[in-house]
């Protein structure tokens, strides 16, 4: 188990500006295998941990600490998997993927990338990127949008979602690069040369935003047959806190059996914490252990399988990694995990 102060040394020779290759262009028969995988329909009912947080739509991440994950993720390349809005190029940039699958089951997340990718396609740098958020530029951002997406018949909606959430949207944005910024830990929101790796995977058509559930039985599988006959290895999956919203069932256990995990997979998560530190926990886990332990019956839920301390205050953020086997519970002399 890690806390951060621990890590600032891990996370020291993590900081240098790091080296990226030339991002190719996507053959025409990987982008037809890449983009053409089944989507799920949208979800009918936005879950939450509890009745509270039914229907909220997370347009902007509310994690604070997400470079915690980074001394695991960093530059695993293959494929990465995640939910949500705003992590999703924070970690392109930090595990530098050969394919990228942003999914969601909210309809408005997926349509957020559009926008996104309109920004970053017409911003050479960071804080060209960041001033189309800014309230001084809103016309011109809007312009953009209407200009990159002149005959796309959800443009009203691309527009109605950057007006309605462009204030937050630059607040997460600008709060994150200070802070990371701060911790010297690099990041496309103000290394050029990670923004340009981000922007290229973008402009190359190996990011594919998606709509894709966890609980539903195309989108994951889909990717996961994708990524077979690519000859990719999913290295990361990031799936936030989702698994706190619902008990472990028999779809989910398929969706992620279906992924090619390999020795190098890491999934990365956050359980609940608001209430003590206003963020979350983070976690890691092996993905062929995280595979292995879906395959136990009796797991019912991620807070079954994540070892948790009690919080001490507004200023412990945990992160830990989970490396026990399932094999080895239950024998003798073997601790619950």
């Amino acid at each position: 188990m890690f806390r951060p102060a621990l890590l600032l040394c891990v996370l020291a020779s993590l900081c240098a500006s790091p080296a990226f290759a030339a991002v190719p262009a996507l053959p025409e028969d990987q982008k037809a295998i890449f983009w053409g995988s089944p989507e799920d329909k949208p979800a009918e009912k936005l879950l939450g941990i509890t009745e509270d947080f039914v229907g909220r739509h997370y347009i902007t991440g509310d994690e604070w600490n997400p470079q915690l994950w980074l001394p695991f993720i960093k530059d695993l390349g293959g494929g990465y998997i995640g939910v949500g809005s705003d992590q999703a190029y924070l970690f392109l940039g930090w595990v530098k993927p050969d394919f990228a699958w942003f999914i969601d089951y909210d309809p408005l997340v997926v349509a957020l990338h559009a926008v996104y990718r309109a920004f970053l396609l017409e911003s050479d740098t960071p804080d060209a990127f960041l001033r189309l958020w800014a309230p001084a530029n809103q016309n011109e951002a809007l312009d953009r949008i209407t200009h990159y997406y002149p005959n796309d018949s959800r443009l009203k909606l691309y527009k109605e979602l950057y007006t309605r959430n462009r204030g937050n949207i630059h607040y997460r944005l600008t709060l994150l690069r200070k802070k990371l910024d701060k911790d010297k830990v690099v990041n496309y929101l103000s290394d050029p040369a990670t923004y340009t790796f981000v922007r290229d995977m973008v402009r190359s058509g190996r990011v594919r935003p998606m709509s894709a559930n966890l609980l539903e039985s195309k989108g994951i599988v889909g990717i996961g047959e994708a990524a077979k006959k690519l000859g990719v290895t999913i290295h990361a999956l990031y799936l936030s806190n989702a698994e706190e919203y619902w008990p472990y069932g028999a779809q989910f256990r398929t969706n992620i059996r279906s992924l090619p995990f390999g020795a190098k997979t890491r999934v990365i998560r956050t359980l609940s914490s608001f209430s003590v530190n206003k963020d979350y926990r983070y976690n890691t886990q092996p993905g062929l252990l995280y595979q292995a332990w879906l395959e136990r019956p009796t797991l019912h839920g991620v807070r079954q399988m994540v070892v948790r301390r009690k919080l001490t205050g507004p200023d412990d953020v945990e992160i830990s990694e989970t490396t026990t086997d399932p094999a080895e519970i239950g024998k003798k002399g073997k601790k619950k995990p």
